[in-house]
């Protein structure tokens, strides 16, 4: 069915913000860069949970622009949920994409997402595109690319969605309006986890359309809200409520979720003990590595892969000091903590990840 408003955008660049200015203003920048010639297909929203902050750089940013473009300064902070929530409610577009303030958009982003919006069909809901992980500096740790463009089912896509943390990352996920419209707005009661569980409802009900084209640079660093979150107990709670909620959508078996849930949080827990130990953080360490000891966790079946990993951070957490940096720095020159996640989610879910 045609589209009432002929002059309604294509699609909408969603920028939610807390008190950043100057990566707001790179950000933002990317967009205006990626977007050149097509600013009649373009809307730029920002949500700033910090007005205060950010305001004038937000705007600043802004100014260039000459196409669609809205400012909101939120004067109470909404959250994380809250502020994706505004974006959405803002958009004009037919589908959305997210930046957040500390990545950006790739050079070409644009023009390939209105690409791959254009060549869409009637199921492709929901675009997973190639992202490029860097350093705080900019610096390229990782490509995750797909090497074709195909449309995985709802099974597959939700198997691998759940066996490795890292598939989906914001702005390499482009989303309609209508999908966003029929599953219902971020869950704030989840807390960081809130795009996961996004992710699953989603994935659950329109699957996935893997596209060959990388468009953002998503930042790995010390002061991203996944890295300084606090990963205790309450996030292993939020956790294994999700995969109740993904239980609930019966597209996959209780016993491919039990395996899955077992990958997943031996990941996120061993991830978030070795960011401690790599910042020379033992006893904070240690405390994570007690999570294991919960029993949500201590009913699921622990993965073979996964142990050695376990045994290794299990000694490094009772290292002496002097010998914690010079051994983290083995595990990494070895890379074996991607090594051991690449056999753990082998066969799962199968997405054409290059």
């Amino acid at each position: 069915m045609a589209d009432a408003r002929s002059d309604r955008p294509t699609l909408t660049v969603c920028v939610p913000t807390y008190s950043r200015p100057a990566l707001v203003r790179r950000a933002i920048a990317s967009i205006i860069e990626s977007a050149a010639g097509y600013e009649a297909s373009v809307e730029i929203i920002v949500s700033d949970n910090s007005p205060e902050v950010s305001e004038g750089a937000c705007r600043e940013a802004l100014a260039p622009w000459s196409g669609p473009a809205t400012y909101v300064g939120n004067q109470v902070d909404l959250g994380i949920a809250g502020n994706l929530n505004q974006c959405i409610a803002r958009a004009g577009a037919r589908y959305l994409v997210f930046v957040h303030d500390d990545d950006r958009l790739l050079p070409g982003a644009v023009p390939a997402i209105l690409q791959a919006i254009g060549e869409q069909r009637p199921d492709d809901q929901v675009l997973l595109m190639g992202v490029h992980l860097v350093d705080g500096d900019g610096n390229l740790i990782r490509r995750q690319e797909f090497c074709r463009d195909e449309r995985v089912i709802p099974s597959d896509a939700m198997e691998r969605l759940l066996s490795d943390n890292g598939i989906a990352w914001f702005p390499g996920v482009v989303v309609s309006a209508e999908a966003y419209a029929a599953v219902g707005p971020f869950d704030a009661s989840v807390g960081n986890a809130t795009d996961l569980e996004m992710w699953i409802r989603l994935f659950a009900r329109y699957g996935v359309r893997c596209v060959p084209r990388s468009i953002s640079a998503y930042t790995v660093h010390a002061g991203s809200a996944t890295q300084s979150m606090a990963f205790d107990r309450e996030a292993v709670a939020n956790l294994v409520g999700i995969f109740d909620r993904a239980r609930r959508t019966k597209v996959l078996r209780s016993d491919t979720i039990d395996r899955s849930q077992a990958q997943f949080l031996h990941q996120v827990i061993l991830g978030a003990a070795y960011v401690e130990l790599r910042a020379g953080n033992r006893g904070r360490a240690r405390q994570v590595m007690s999570l294991f000891d919960l029993s949500a966790v201590k009913a699921l079946a622990s993965p073979l892969e996964w142990l050695p990993a376990r045994w290794i951070s299990a000694l490094l957490v009772r290292s002496p000091s002097f010998l914690v940096r010079p051994l983290v720095a083995i595990v990494d020159r070895l890379d074996l903590v991607r090594r051991i996640r690449a056999v753990g989610v082998r066969g799962r879910g199968r997405l054409p990840f290059c």
